[in-house]
């Protein structure tokens, strides 16, 4: 079951298009500007094409409970997490997503480097982010008593994290005696790798998830209060780069193809059955255009794809 959707960021695109789109701005502010715009798109299509293999599986499934889009701010920490997946063995899937368009590479030290204009450029390690969501995660839960409690003892909860990267990103990885980067998987693997781990559980491992197995309530009610810790966070991009902002600053133009396939209704619909989508379903589409020709489809109408 979805529990949280994303926190979309129509807004802060909105504000970076039109200041990009500002005659009277210092060039290397605007190309500031547009770097900012290009790594904020980059980081929506990676969130929304793992969103979207996460939500093919799980969105329907009582046992699971899904979290897009969670920021915490607890102890002085600052968690912002993907995506995470929670079953009722109290499994903690804690997800990284990263468009890596043209590749990354991964060191023999664990060091990320990103292909971009015929060079590797040096970028934070996605797998020392998860480790400190997941220390900022295993805080709340416990100090603020969300875990619930079996014969006067806390369950403790098992965290499993994870670097999702796109389908056809290329991945050049060191020996796994080296720096093991198995945790770092393509978003449409994610399921199969799930489903890997449930099936390689020995027996005492099964014997003590069953004990601690949750009821479908109490699963969603973790979820819920989890949220309640959910703090988006604003900028105020014009402030950011030192611009005063106009009184009616200009709007981005759609181009046709979004303009086509948005609906003159509140929702977003199939182009072929012309059932009612998500936002995110019709975004993803929307994001991957050579496959779908920049029409929107439901999930079903997908496969013929």
């Amino acid at each position: 079951m979805i529990v949280k959707e994303k926190d979309y960021l129509e807004q802060a695109l909105q504000d970076l298009e039109s200041i990009a789109q500002l005659a009277d701005i210092r060039d290397d502010t605007r190309a500031k500007v547009e770097r900012e715009l290009k790594i904020m798109r980059a980081g929506e299509r990676g969130e929304a094409n793992s969103a979207y293999f996460i939500d093919f599986h799980y969105r329907n499934k009582d046992n699971w409970a899904v979290i897009h889009d969670l920021r915490i701010e607890y102890g002085g920490n600052v968690a912002q997490i993907d995506h995470l997946l929670i079953n009722r063995i109290l499994e903690f899937y804690v997800l990284e997503s990263k468009s890596y368009a043209y590749g990354v590479k991964i060191t023999e030290r664990g060091e990320f480097l990103f292909w971009y204009n015929n060079h590797y450029i040096p970028v934070e390690s996605p797998i020392e982010q998860n480790k400190r969501h997941i220390l900022v995660l295993e805080q709340l839960l416990k100090r603020e008593n969300l875990l619930p409690k079996r014969l006067g003892m806390t369950l403790s909860p098992t965290f499993k994290p994870y670097v999702l990267v796109a389908p056809k990103s290329r991945v050049i990885r060191p020996s796994a005696k080296v720096f093991n980067t198995d945790m770092v998987i393509k978003s449409d693997e994610l399921f199969r790798q799930i489903e890997t781990n449930f099936g390689s559980m020995g027996a005492l491992s099964m014997t003590t998830a069953v004990t601690k197995m949750v009821a479908k309530e109490t699963l969603e009610q973790i979820a819920h209060q989890l949220i309640s810790y959910h703090h988006p966070i604003t900028i105020d991009y014009y402030a950011k780069f030192g611009i005063v902002k106009p009184s009616a600053a200009p709007q981005p133009v759609q181009n046709n193809e979004q303009f086509e396939a948005a609906p003159t209704t509140s929702g977003y619909f199939c182009y072929r059955c012309k059932q009612a989508i998500s936002r995110k379903v019709a975004v993803f589409c929307f994001q991957n255009k050579q496959r779908f020709g920049g029409k929107a489809y439901c999930f079903d109408c997908q496969k013929a794809f």
